[in-house]
């Protein structure tokens, strides 16, 4: 069971931008020590490469190159700080969680501090006694601190580039769509397995609630520790909120019972701390399970396009959706069930169906963007797209639903006649191909 604590603890420390600058700085100083402990002799053959100045000469190029670095640093940060702002602001405040954890910048930052640290220590270490002709010091580690300095101005440019290509709304849904994927990936609870393909009735009347101790929202859900400590107190256990869910402190987090009101459960110390090890509550959804966030964060970046008139990306945005929603297809979704070895239901896991997804894709966006011919046709094709690749006839009826309501609401908001009636046409269309699969 440490397993979820320490999911949530590698979630918060991946996100943030001080974990890789703390580690290069202690390992900075770790290679910075071996290297002061190596004398290269003039014979060697790499005494030619190193740095013939004397002591007082290497501490002065020491001290300049973390001066540079330090005023560098804080305007690279400055900048970016700025360029996130506008990103955020621009797209979706969402996004900031994305750009915090992206890997290249932190591990630019790492570098830049690992490179300033270094010399400054080697400013101690090259330290000169008063009264000493003899101008004794570990050249290599001065020669490598002075290297370090072009790699930093590399990888500055690099950075520069890295960072606007970033904020380019191309790469900010790219890089939506793949956390989702990834999430999808993994089949977290409600994606893949048997999910969905069982409606599971109410707890009795005699179940026991079990209640939320912190407020947040859910984060993850891990059912499959609940099924050893739910055989052992032989009991049925439904969780009420599903990923994704806000949940208050005091209000009901699972609901549990026995087969029968004669054999009525008490709420234990063992059950509960069961149930608060599967279900992690944080302040923020994460994409650890989280499918819908990922759908959320493109729907964003799509309405407020549509608040400043950019159609195109909000075309884009609907396009990535498309792209979601047909690898949604191909899994099982809604509420999963797990067993115990002797087939009995052991807990009830409830989950979003593919309906739900379908309408979170495209809701928004249809009343939004109502009235304008460019959105409505965007959502057609996707419909037909989702359409050409689902494989049940409940999940085809979902999508000739939306369709009808994509042209429902054409038909109160488009208002020039020629508009209405090729994308009647196009809906009709739309429709056919999806109805013929069945």
């Amino acid at each position: 069971m440490p397993r979820v604590p320490w999911e949530q603890r590698r979630d918060k420390l991946s996100g943030a931008l001080w974990v890789i600058p703390v580690l290069s700085m202690a390992g900075a100083i770790a290679v910075g020590g071996l290297l002061s402990l190596i004398n290269i002799g003039p014979d060697s053959a790499i005494a030619p490469l190193l740095f013939r100045g004397h002591a007082d000469e290497a501490q002065k190029v020491l001290l300049a190159i973390v001066g540079t670095l330090v005023g560098v640093l804080a305007l690279v940060i400055g900048l970016t700080m700025i360029a996130l702002q506008v990103a955020a602001n621009r797209y979706s405040p969402r996004l900031m969680r994305s750009f915090l954890r992206d890997r290249p910048a932190q591990i630019v930052l790492g570098l830049f501090v690992a490179t300033i640290i270094y010399n400054g220590a080697g400013v101690y270490i090259v330290g000169q006694p008063a009264g000493t002709a003899e101008t004794k010091y570990p050249r290599l580690a001065v020669t490598v601190g002075l290297g370090l300095l072009f790699v930093c101005i590399a990888v500055l440019v690099f950075f520069a580039d890295h960072m606007m290509h970033q904020i380019q709304i191309d790469a900010v849904l790219a890089r939506c769509r793949r956390s989702t994927m990834q999430t999808l990936a993994t089949e977290p609870p409600g994606v893949g397995r048997n999910c969905g393909k069982q409606k599971f009735d109410m707890p009795p009347p005699w179940a026991i609630t079990v209640r939320a101790r912190h407020s947040g929202y859910v984060q993850t859900i891990h059912p499959e520790t609940l099924v050893a400590v739910a055989v052992a107190t032989q009991v049925t256990v439904r969780l009420v909120p599903t990923i994704g869910d806000h949940i208050v402190e005091g209000t009901p987090l699972a609901r549990v019972w026995r087969t029968s009101p004669e054999q009525r459960v008490a709420e234990h110390g063992q059950l509960a701390r069961a149930l608060a090890a599967a279900v992690t509550i944080g302040p923020e959804r994460t994409m650890r399970q989280d499918v819908g966030l990922g759908f959320i964060q493109i729907v964003d970046v799509a309405l407020l396009s549509l608040h400043i008139y950019d159609f195109q990306t909000a075309i884009q945005a609907i396009n990535e959706l498309s792209t979601l929603l047909c690898k949604l297809s191909q899994y099982a979704m809604g509420d999963e069930a797990l067993r115990s070895g002797d087939g009995a239901v052991r807990v009830i896991c409830p989950s979003p169906s593919f309906e739900q997804y379908l309408d979170l894709a495209c809701g928004e966006i249809r009343r939004r963007g109502a009235g304008e011919t460019m959105i409505s046709r965007a959502l057609l094709r996707l419909l037909r797209e989702v359409g050409s690749v689902v494989t049940t006839d409940k999940r085809r009826a979902y999508v000739l639903n939306q369709i009808s309501l994509a042209v429902a609401t054409a038909e109160r908001s488009i208002q020039e006649p020629g508009d209405l009636t090729h994308f009647r046409a196009e809906a009709a269309y739309a429709a056919g191909l999806v109805d013929t699969r069945s």
